[in-house]
């Protein structure tokens, strides 16, 4: 089974990593850290499973190079392209923020969770808060699985 994790924190990434390689050996796993990025391989070659951050910088941040603007809802932006190109793979959000947004757009997780329920129905597996802090993001990102 082939799983992308699109994230850009590093440190979360490789726990998500970590988790996959101690749990799930028979996983093929590639780590990608922007919305454009993540959205070309999955729109290249097409995973099995996507574990996605929400929120994502436009490209990938490398040295000497232009890393575009933060997307607070990179991921809900890119699951609206899966949803427009028809491609239905299934997806599970892991993040470690509480909000997004701000003012009178701010969402919690819960409200963005349902939301995403709401307009992915098709491949929109659930939301797993993170904590680096705390193991239980584990079970809850098995049971998606």
């Amino acid at each position: 089974m082939k799983v992308y994790i699109i994230e850009d924190d590093y440190l979360k990434a490789q726990k998500i990593l970590e988790f996959f390689n101690a749990s799930l050996k028979d996983f093929e796993i590639s780590t990608l850290e922007s919305f454009q990025s993540g959205l070309r391989a999955i729109q290249s070659n097409p995973p099995d499973l996507v574990i996605l951050d929400i929120t994502l910088p436009t490209y990938d941040r490398r040295e000497g190079s232009r890393e575009g603007r933060q997307r607070p809802l990179g991921g809900y932006d890119l699951m609206r392209k899966l949803l427009l190109n028809k491609i239905n793979i299934p997806v599970i959000v892991v993040s470690q923020l509480e909000t997004f947004g701000e003012g009178s757009d701010q969402l919690t997780f819960q409200e963005l969770t349902e939301k995403c329920r709401h307009e992915f129905p098709h491949f929109f597996r659930g939301g797993v808060p993170f904590r680096q802090s705390d193991d239980g993001w584990k079970k809850s990102l098995t049971d998606l699985i």
